[in-house]
């Protein structure tokens, strides 16, 4: 019984993120309201405030998962592993799933056409990329036996993170521009090994 309800649940929840993702398409994320997206899914305004307390974590409903698979990366990595091979691998098997996808046809207007033209959203994407380098922050801290705090391990994280939302927001940018979609995955693929090139041996070599 425990079963059913829970994959009840996760129907529900789905539909909500699908309404709220077809109305910010349709009209932008500012337009649309929470009232909007319960109607659209036929629920009640207090039945997605249930799933979902902000109106962003709509649109970003499967971060928790994101968050976990880049933590579980680091986490779960073979010893003797570099860091840098670790968010380099996967960097590169996102955007190689992505072009397996693109084969097929080129996307279907979605998530970066949404986020791209708020600002409301970009400012969420950056806490949410920040909240990533503070969970891998903790858990180089953890594997060292140092404090949550440890500068060196955050700057780590972040410097980490950072190419990996900067390749993944630069490499959108270009598909929802129109960019030839084989070429460009090509590219960002060339460019991302480039940037955690500098990473691994400097940003003297800029």
């Amino acid at each position: 019984m425990s079963g059913l309800r829970e994959r009840k649940k996760r129907q529900t929840r789905d539909a909500i993120a699908r309404a709220a993702a077809d109305l910010f398409a349709q009209h932008g994320f500012d337009a649309v309201t929470v009232e909007d997206v319960a109607r659209a899914a036929d629920v009640s305004r207090q039945t997605v405030f249930n799933y979902f307390p902000s109106k962003e974590q709509m649109l970003f409903d499967r971060d928790a998962e994101v968050e976990e698979a880049l933590l579980a990366a680091v986490r779960d990595r073979p010893g003797g592993t570099s860091l840098v091979s670790v968010f380099r691998a996967h960097t590169r098997s996102f955007w190689t799933r992505l072009d397996t996808v693109l084969r097929d046809g080129p996307l279907p207007p979605g998530f970066w056409e949404i986020v791209e033209p708020s600002p409301t959203l970009r400012d969420y994407l950056e806490a949410t990329f920040a909240r990533h380098a503070r969970v891998i922050a903790r858990q180089l801290a953890s594997e060292r036996n140092l404090p949550e705090d440890d500068p060196i391990c955050h700057a780590q994280a972040r410097a980490l993170c950072a190419v990996n939302a900067a390749i993944l927001t630069c490499g959108l940018h270009r598909l929802t521009r129109g960019d030839d979609a084989q070429s460009t995955v090509t590219d960002t693929l060339t460019q991302a090994d480039r940037a955690y090139d500098l990473l691994e041996h400097g940003l003297a070599g800029t």
